[in-house]
């Protein structure tokens, strides 16, 4: 049980795990791989995004856009509460990404720009202004070695145990 309440089933598992391989893939595909009406297919996957389990969404990737430089910005926020500093953060078309977090740093971000100077003035003209915002460190992401926009929950996909 999540959340919702809601409970995940083994022809819930199955319909995700061909969700998760494409995304596009058509429900009569599914509920003929399955043995089961469309209807019941199309009911199931309504039914896990009204209940916030599954999100469809595009995904884009940002250096097919030119936006190839991403850097991770560890961010101090000044007060007991940063929600202020982490909407205006979110505001920012920069910034693809904020996690409230222990140690260091109070938020890391992850922030995309198309060039150094693009990241000059993001960390000196719009972190900087930013409310809370008391210092930054940011690190250039040089390579990627592994990125998912896929998270299985322990589904077996393909074979995978």
């Amino acid at each position: 049980m999540n959340e919702t309440g809601a409970t995940l089933d083994d022809l819930d598992r199955a319909i995700l795990r061909f969700l998760l391989r494409d995304g596009r893939t058509p429900y009569t595909v599914i509920a003929n791989e399955l043995g089961v009406a469309e209807g019941t297919v199309r009911k199931r996957v309504a039914r896990m995004i009204e209940n916030g389990i599954v999100k469809v969404a595009a995904v884009v990737d940002p250096a097919r856009l030119g936006m190839n430089f991403i850097a991770i910005v560890g961010i101090k926020v000044s007060g007991d509460d940063p929600e202020g500093t982490i909407e205006a953060l979110g505001r920012l078309p920069e910034v693809r990404y904020i996690a409230v977090c222990t140690g260091s740093h109070d938020l890391i971000a992850e922030v995309t720009v198309k060039s150094n100077e693009d990241l000059f003035a993001f960390l000196t003209r719009k972190l900087r202004r930013i409310p809370g915002v008391v210092s930054s460190d940011t690190s250039l992401v040089l390579k990627i070695c592994k990125q998912s926009y896929t998270w299985s929950g322990g589904l077996s996909i393909e074979g995978e145990e």
